[in-house]
């Protein structure tokens, strides 16, 4: 099967403290892969070196075809990211954010502002929060605003932190059926953080613990044992 993604080894450190230690996961193209540990483990670093936002200490990142990434502007545009703290632009409405990587690619202001305030009522946010600005925002809405964005250009390959936290059951499982849809109509592939370990099987392909610093379990989320981790435990 076709990859979207492949890390091999990859070693990641901050001064002198190591947050990956030679981690390998490969995501299958089409499949979304769940990934799970416990705060502070690591995931949202994994995520930015696998978008090429962290240089990475040493491995391998093969992305979208692309093997051992070295040149990574024309693979971005290929990639939506949603950061773990949004990392929208104060100074820009709400569709502003949501219409930057349209408007970064060529797109009209007239068309892009169109297309981001779609997206914004797909992710349950209305025209008077897309005029609005970031602060205006509560912080599950900063969210869906940070989804929209990181959707917003029909990525290939999805690297989504945490994108369900501070929504309500219901709205989170509209989210994650967005996610899905999305996917399914690009046939693009994505990788998720998610803290919500419930019923992992319904909501994803593949699951993948990450656990000091290294992938400890990773495969079909049908198979996760319930002994895996102990977040699974405590769910």
């Amino acid at each position: 099967m076709t990859e979207a993604l492949r890390l091999d080894g990859i070693t990641k450190s901050f001064g002198g403290n190591t947050v990956l230690r030679g981690v390998s996961l490969a995501l299958p193209a089409g499949t979304s892969t769940a990934l799970i540990g416990r705060s502070g483990s690591g995931k949202s670093v994994l995520l930015k070196c696998a978008a090429g936002l962290y240089p990475i200490d040493a491995g391998q990142i093969s992305v979208l075809g692309e093997a051992d990434v070295g040149n990574w502007s024309d693979l971005r545009p290929r990639i939506g990211i949603l950061f773990q703290r949004n990392a929208l632009f104060d100074g820009m409405r709400v569709w502003e954010n949501v219409a930057f990587p349209l408007r970064r690619e060529g797109m009209r202001k007239a068309a892009a502002r169109e297309k981001a305030l779609r997206l914004l009522a797909l992710v349950g946010l209305d025209e008077r929060a897309g005029l609005g600005f970031p602060k205006d925002l509560s912080g599950g809405m900063q969210k869906r605003a940070a989804l929209a964005r990181a959707i917003a250009g029909n990525p290939d390959l999805m690297l989504l932190d945490d994108p369900t936290a501070g929504l309500d059951p219901v709205l989170a499982s509209s989210v994650e059926q967005l996610i899905h849809h999305i996917m399914r109509r690009q046939n693009a592939t994505a990788l998720i953080v998610t803290a919500d370990v419930h019923e992992l099987a319904e909501r994803f392909d593949r699951v993948a613990i990450l656990e000091g610093g290294r992938i400890t379990w990773n495969g079909p989320a049908g198979d996760l044992p319930e002994d895996a981790h102990p977040l699974l435990q405590a769910a």
